[in-house]
């Protein structure tokens, strides 16, 4: 016998044996959500190209579902699933490496990340503060009435200077209220909860009005060029009971799924009292801070139309660095760049279905479907677009989700001698039931931000209330309300 070398016995082999094995084991269930979204786009992308869809409209079925399993499981970091959406791209020849980039690039993305730069520059100036203890003054302490406050307040407002606006304004309030209560560790369930009591209220209400987003907008041109002129006054009549019935739905709902660690801010107040006190007076450095900001407010309800709210909100960032009230390495250390990469990711990959054919398929095979079960006029119609498109809009923005789904459902109205100006509205008012995925809706995305939020806890919160948000459009909007306007 070698000196120094002792024959292994049969425990030892065994264990030499099963170490890889186990191992292997390990990583199958670690990765098993990641693999089985493989295996998903593999076969998608191994079965005959079904008729009326391109080989390429095919594999961006494949992508899509493996997106949106990722989304759901957080197979992989959320901005890494954005890289994959373009390597993704060029790999299986949809576009070519010098065309995938600039699908990154929209008028959104810069949105998301000038919000996100405005945010850090009011934290820098304790202005989100002074803007939390006015709110908690007219709301109270009660922590019911204070999520109560926030759902309606983005809501209402959302409808008049859009819900970018709004989720601007409240962001660094309800980080603030968050900080002050203790921070996330100490508070995860209060932290959620504001968090999504702000991007669920400006859902609930940028529908209420034709000024709350692009997708109201475009149903109004749409519906216009079929000879039928809906009004402002018209449209808040059709869709503002929604908004009001859904305001305490979602506050009750949501405190009772994260029921907060404290429900008495009281505490939160004194602490921003002392903190202000401790600040002094607002300096000229913060007035100027807060009047870029009001500026940037102003000009998205009255010129983003003409110059887009991702420049305006550009053009107040470069103000600012201007009058050296932030720098770039401030920005750059509180900017959640992967926010802006995960919502790039979810642009490029919306353009990649319009631009394939898949979204338009994907629409028409629900309809066919929906044929087939005789579902083809009246409530039942209005059933299946809705939920049609409020499935669509979980998995690309709502504005290409109502250009896409739009026509298509105006035309089925117009054949089947159903109202197409009832099924144009509750297709608009549909497709902002994004409550499903980070990647649903710019509100969704910035919120997601200060990393409070886990991408289930959107499904866990807004499975429910999309279910509701179905029902009360269909059961009592369509079956009710509309029939008692006449408009149906």
């Amino acid at each position: 016998m070698v000196p120094g070398l002792e024959p292994l016995d049969n425990g030892d082999r065994r264990t030499r044996f099963h170490a890889p094995l186990n191992k292997v084991k390990a990583f199958l269930k670690e990765r098993k959500w990641l693999l089985l979204a493989l295996l998903l786009t593999v076969l998608i992308c191994l079965l005959p190209t079904p008729r009326g869809l391109t080989v390429h409209g095919k594999y961006a079925l494949g992508l899509w579902a493996f997106v949106v399993m990722c989304f759901l499981t957080e197979a992989v970091p959320l901005p890494m699933t954005a890289m994959l959406i373009g390597c993704y791209q060029v790999f299986t020849g949809i576009a070519s490496f010098r065309e995938v980039p600039r699908t990154f690039m929209d008028d959104a993305v810069i949105f998301i990340m000038g919000v996100l730069m405005m945010g850090a520059m009011l934290m820098k100036y304790n202005i989100h503060n002074r803007v939390a203890l006015f709110m908690l003054k007219l709301c109270g302490a009660r922590i019911e009435r204070v999520i109560l406050g926030i759902v309606a307040f983005c809501a209402i407002s959302a409808g008049f200077i859009t819900e970018h606006a709004a989720v601007m304004i409240m962001l660094p309030i309800g980080v603030g209220i968050v900080s002050l209560s203790g921070g996330y560790k100490k508070v995860p369930n209060l932290a959620k909860l504001i968090m999504l009591s702000i991007a669920y209220g400006v859902m609930i209400g940028s529908v209420s009005a034709p000024s709350g987003g692009a997708r109201n907008a475009l149903m109004l041109g749409l519906l216009s060029s079929l000879g039928i002129n809906i009004g402002y006054g018209q449209w808040m009549l059709m869709v503002m009971p929604f908004t009001l019935i859904m305001i305490p739905i979602v506050s009750y709902w949501l405190l009772n799924l994260f029921s907060p660690e404290i429900t008495d801010l009281s505490g939160t107040v004194q602490a921003i009292r002392e903190e202000m006190e401790a600040d002094g007076p607002m300096t000229s450095q913060a007035r100027m801070a807060l009047a870029i900001f009001l500026a940037v407010v102003v000009s998205w309800i009255f010129a983003s139309q003409r110059f887009g709210v991702g420049n305006i909100a550009m053009v107040g960032i470069l103000l600012a660095a201007v009058l050296r009230l932030i720098d770039w390495s401030y920005l750059q250390q509180k900017t959640q760049w992967g926010v802006v990469l995960l919502y790039a990711g979810a642009i490029s990959m919306g353009k990649m279905l319009i631009a394939t054919g898949a979204a338009s398929w994907l629409a028409g095979q629900f309809l066919h479907l929906a044929a087939v079960a005789e579902v083809t006029e009246g409530i039942s119609l209005l059933a299946v677009t809705a939920t049609v498109t409020a499935l669509v809009t979980n998995t690309m923005a709502d504005g290409p989700t109502v250009a896409v789904l739009g026509p298509i459902f105006l035309k089925v109205a117009e054949l089947s001698r159903t109202s197409p100006l009832v099924i144009g509205v509750a297709t608009s008012l549909a497709s902002a039931f994004s409550y499903l995925l980070v990647i649903a809706t710019p509100a969704n995305a910035i919120v997601y931000g200060p990393g409070f939020l886990r991408a289930q806890d959107f499904l866990k919160a807004g499975g429910v209330l999309f279910l509701i948000s179905l029902v009360l459009t269909v059961a009592f909007l369509g079956s009710f309300w509309w029939r008692v306007l006449g408009v149906w």
